[in-house]
Parts: structure tokens; sequence; C-alpha cells
């Protein structure tokens, strides 16, 4: 038994955050992503915020410092965790952009939700009648609200596009 575990441990390493940087920064670092590191960083931390996580990180073999790379995190909080994708790559003017999108399920009314969490947001429009979108003052993030559960919870997206 003891051997079962230290090799899921061994399997699951890559994939668990490391002290200090977060996971997608190493995995990056291993991928030798330079053009980008620096925004990758920047967003990378915002995301996790010194916080429990663990990352799947996809990035192309062959031209990894001119493709995105792509991480799909795991953020841990007190009452569950929530998903953040996030992409960083050069774009055709040679810069850089990252994205990413932190969904995470509320068990809550999304009216409830918008008081409580998103009160500072302003409506912007709705999608199929029942996802309300919500943006900040400056457009620079959007808050997808969608309820569940007939009403009785709700599924909320945080998305961010940043230009470099």
């Amino acid at each position: 038994m003891r051997y079962r575990s230290t090799l899921l441990l061994a399997l699951l390493a890559p994939l668990m955050a490391q002290a200090g940087e977060p996971s997608p920064v190493d995995n990056a670092v291993d991928a030798k992503i330079k053009t980008c590191m620096a925004p990758l960083k920047k967003v990378a931390s915002f995301i996790v915020k010194d916080g429990g996580h663990a990352s799947h990180d996809i990035w192309n073999d062959k031209d990894a410092d001119r493709r995105p790379f792509s991480s799909l995190i795991a953020k841990k909080y007190s009452d569950g965790d929530s998903h953040v994708s996030m992409s960083v790559g050069p774009d055709k003017s040679g810069r850089c952009s990252a994205e990413y999108n932190e969904t995470a399920y509320w068990p809550k009314a999304c009216s409830v939700l918008r008081e409580e969490i998103y009160g500072e947001f302003k409506y912007h429009a709705s999608l199929n009648e029942s996802t309300t979108i919500l943006r900040n003052d400056d457009k620079s993030v959007y808050v997808y609200l969608t309820p569940q559960m007939q009403g009785n919870g709700c599924l909320s997206t945080r998305r961010e596009v940043i230009y470099y």
C-alpha cells in the first residue's frame, strides 16, 4: 500500500502547486516559455493569490514560446473549488495577451449573488433569456450569472481579457 501511495504522489506531483510560484508558472518555465512569461506570471499570481491550487497545463511542444500556453486551475476556497481557465501567449502584433475565465457554482440565487458579490458591476446584457451579463466600469471584466437548480443556485463566470 505504501508503494501505491508513493507512486500516486509521484504521478500527481507535476499537477500540484509548489511553494513559491503558481504551478502554471513552474510548468511554463519547464516548457521554455520566454516571450510572454512576465504576463503569464502576473496573471497566474493574480488568479492564485497565494491560495491552494493545482493546474493542468498544455502547450505546443514544437513551438512553445510562439504559441498560447493554456492552464486549467482548480482554485481552492473555504466553501469549494472554482475552475479557472487561463490562456497566455503572443499575438500577431508580437505582443502578449491573456484571458482567464473563473467559473464556480453557488448554492444561492443569482439575484442574491449579484447583490452580495457583484454589487459594483453594472448590467450589460443577457444571453438566452436566462444568463445575465454584468461588467465593471471600464468594461475590462465581465461576469456571467446563470440560474441553476430551479433558481436556487447560480453558475458564475468571471472573464477578463488583458492586452500587453
